[in-house]
């Protein structure tokens, strides 16, 4: 927005802070626009405007530009590398030189490029960036350069994405195996004769890399230390502590099996000790008069908004835990971050929640164990209750 300096208007850059000329159009400093830029047309438009003044398209002036990859890798360069914590993934074709023997390198290239196209896929779809691509595999990198706190649940989401990918292609003798750690590295630009990339330093890749040699066929092993982070959120089984070559000690290694979509409710109550909670008597209040208006067969919406730690996970799970006590079903599901990269989700987790719920617990045939209608089985007329929460 334009600010008032000493006597003279100035334009104030949003990228970098800098002060420029009224006259200016992109940034002295940074050379980022000033204005706002059209995604539709491209035309950048005076700060603070809304709608765009040559195609009339919406503009979103106030989101925060994603750095460019020329951008990252240049910032990476001049101050020669970042620690970072994140997850490494390694992934390859088991067996890849045993499928192309004896094969003309252009129908080797045919074969193997679905299975590289759909790993790629895969990362993308979690926001993860493809930092290496051989003839047979990929190197992957989830929370740099685009930071995400659930970056360990994205890259195990992303590995069980690829083997459902691969394994959608139809032959039976393309697997891949995957290897997944989480650690501290150093991030750093590395600049060859063709081209410059992203590139990662330290022990974590290495111990991605053993990971994915060690997996069998159609398996994804994670370590210890991806295990721990993502313990709420995937289902994994221990295959105990093994010897990795290269380190003096052995390694706990996990089988990864699925994404666990656990309610909130699981994860207060898998806490040891859990404080009681102070100060949202009005908050809750306001639900629990929000609810004795169903009593009316009226339905209610009530969103829980408020900054980051507020306590609003914590006030939805008390107000939950209280419709249960009082014999309300209540139906809950999670909200995810990277929840993009599956159309419906939480719609379909919904569904399958009450599928389950009100599914006969053991049914001996056909139809046994589903309630009829009839004279001794009335329908029923009384209206019932239900809490539906979404966590995010």
């Amino acid at each position: 927005m334009p600010a008032l300096g000493s006597k003279v208007l100035l334009m104030h850059c949003r990228t970098c802070n800098s002060d420029n000329s009224p006259t200016n159009t992109f940034c002295e400093a940074c050379g980022r626009p000033l204005g706002a830029v059209c995604s539709i047309c491209g035309h950048i438009n005076r700060p603070g405007s809304h709608f765009c003044g040559n195609c009339s398209a919406a503009l979103r002036a106030d989101a925060p530009a994603r750095p460019s990859a020329e951008e990252v890798l240049r910032a990476l360069t001049a101050s020669g590398g970042e620690r970072k914590n994140l997850t490494v993934i390694f992934a390859d074709i088991s067996n890849s030189t045993g499928l192309i023997d004896r094969t003309d390198p252009e129908d080797a290239m045919r074969r193997m490029r679905p299975v590289i196209d759909a790993m790629k896929s895969a990362v993308e779809s979690y926001d993860g960036v493809v930092n290496k691509v051989t003839g047979d595999g990929i190197m992957a990198l989830f929370g740099a350069p685009r930071p995400h706190e659930d970056h360990a649940v994205r890259a195990c989401a992303a590995a069980l994405a690829m083997q459902a990918s691969v394994a959608g292609l139809g032959d039976p003798d393309l697997k891949i195996r995957v290897g997944i750690h989480t650690g501290e590295v150093v991030v750093q630009a590395v600049e060859n004769s063709l081209y410059q990339t992203y590139d990662v330093a330290g022990s974590a890749a290495h111990l991605a890399a053993r990971m994915e040699q060690m997996a069998e066929p159609g398996e994804i092993l994670l370590t210890g230390d991806t295990a721990a982070v993502t313990r709420q959120f995937v289902e994994a089984t221990s295959l105990g502590r093994r010897a990795v070559r290269g380190l003096s000690e052995p390694v706990e290694v996990f089988r990864l099996l699925r994404v666990r979509h656990a309610p909130a409710s699981v994860i207060f109550r898998s806490q040891p000790h859990l404080s009681l909670l102070i100060g949202r008597k009005a908050q809750f209040d306001a639900l629990q008069a929000e609810l004795a208006s169903t009593a009316e067969g009226e339905a209610r919406v009530v969103g829980v908004v408020g900054e980051a730690g507020y306590g609003k996970s914590r006030l939805c799970f008390e107000f939950a835990e209280s419709c249960r006590k009082r014999g309300i079903r209540v139906y809950e599901t999670r909200v995810t971050a990277h929840g993009h990269a599956t159309p419906f989700s939480r719609s379909s987790s919904c569904c399958a929640d009450i599928s389950a719920s009100s599914r006969p617990s053991r049914p001996t045939k056909r139809g046994a164990g589903w309630p009829r209608r009839s004279a001794a089985c009335p329908a029923r007329k009384k209206r019932s209750r239900c809490c539906w929460i979404f966590w995010a």
